[in-house]
């Protein structure tokens, strides 16, 4: 089998999205986040299993994915859900598991 030496835009898309959204822990932060109505001012999430540290460390990471818009610092974090990039995502792993339907 021959390796493809350039992957397709929607490839390389729905792969950065993936890996974004490979980790429990930054899975269950979105989730509390879209609880508070998608959008967080000057508040902590918490997350009954991981440390605040913890926490901020995935919204940084969601953050650059482009999950999330804002800043994120500690107590003085204003940051909303990038719901276009998520759509976007959404419609991404929708046409990429068309290719599964009755085989």
């Amino acid at each position: 089998m021959e390796e493809k030496s350039e992957y397709s835009p929607f490839e390389k898309d729905l792969a950065h999205y993936t890996r974004a959204l490979g980790h429990p822990a930054r899975i269950a932060v979105l989730i509390e986040i879209a609880k508070k109505g998608f959008v967080v001012r000057g508040e902590n999430i918490e997350v009954p299993q991981l440390s605040q540290a913890t926490v901020l460390q995935h919204l940084r990471e969601l953050k650059r994915a482009g999950l999330l818009q804002g800043r994120i610092f500690g107590a003085k974090a204003d940051y909303k859900l990038d719901l276009d990039n998520l759509r976007r995502f959404d419609e991404n792993f929708q046409m990429f598991m068309d290719y599964f339907k009755n085989p």
